[in-house]
């Protein structure tokens, strides 16, 4: 009786780590004496065992409280990576009676949910499809525009948005095709959820049907070309107070974090060693 006891203590005490959103007490507990893809693996399986998935529909119940905007305008409105302008004025927002949709003409019509990493490449299964760290509010038509290609930097944009975010071939070498570059304020966003993806769904992605972004690994995870990019972009974009926010209310929902937002340095730790 007294093994069964302790054994049931222990199994209680692993569940308030992994329910909690304390950074500090999320991660205790992972090594601290790996790096490169070792360290990627334990991550990956600590994500995946703190992970507890939402469903579809309630991504726009938590965006009112993951993604409102209390750090660039304050205005509270719902922050979209693609309408926001940190510079000046938005071309439009969405507020509190902002509507989602599917269909959509122009620009500020309507939000959806764009998945940064593109859903048809998993065939929209769960938990990928709900996964709120990669799963953002966009603008309906910008996110339509975007569509599948992968993100990257644009030679010459033949299409942009209202907030300058582009569309156009990419001048990375490896990779000259369509790609979709966002503005420079949000491109380390998106690298760190895309970064955040190939760790939490180490083992699944070699799975995934085949993209110019991945290599086919479950170690590297990502072409050369896109890594590059990535790694480029999560170094010239630190991690923004929206970020910090968003974690920690993402967090209340999905019960795992973005350990790339919490601990940037674990990026270089894992990718730029190997």
């Amino acid at each position: 009786m007294k093994k069964l006891h302790t054994t049931t203590l222990l199994l209680l005490i692993s569940g308030s780590v992994f329910a909690t959103c304390n950074q500090d007490a999320y991660y205790a507990g992972l090594p601290t004496n790996l790096n490169g893809y070792a360290f990627k693996s334990k991550l990956s399986s600590h994500l995946e065992r703190s992970h507890r998935s939402i469903s579809y529909g309630a991504l726009l119940k938590a965006y009112k409280k993951t993604d409102r905007d209390t750090s660039y305008d304050a205005d509270n409105s719902l922050l979209d990576m693609y309408s926001e302008n940190p510079a000046g004025r938005d071309p439009y927002v969405y507020g509190s009676s902002g509507r989602s949709c599917g269909q959509y003409k122009n620009e500020g019509d309507c939000y959806n949910r764009e998945h940064l990493f593109p859903q048809g490449l998993f065939n929209k299964k769960r938990p990928m499809k709900s996964d709120i760290f990669h799963v953002y509010p966009s603008d309906g038509k910008v996110n339509g525009m975007r569509g599948s290609y992968p993100f990257g930097e644009v030679v010459e944009a033949r299409w942009t948005s209202e907030n300058g975010s582009k569309l156009g071939n990419s001048k990375s070498p490896g990779y000259t095709r369509t790609v979709f570059e966002p503005i420079d304020e949000f491109k380390g966003d998106i690298a760190r959820a895309m970064l955040y993806f190939a760790v939490r769904y180490e083992s699944d992605i070699p799975r995934f049907k085949e993209t110019p972004m991945t290599d086919g690994s479950y170690e590297q995870t990502y072409s050369t070309w896109f890594l590059n990019v990535l790694l480029k972009w999560h170094k010239q974009d630190p991690v923004s107070e929206h970020e910090r926010k968003r974690n920690d209310a993402a967090c209340n929902y999905q019960k795992n974090r973005n350990p790339f937002i919490d601990h940037p340095e674990w990026v270089m730790a894992i990718w730029e060693v190997n």
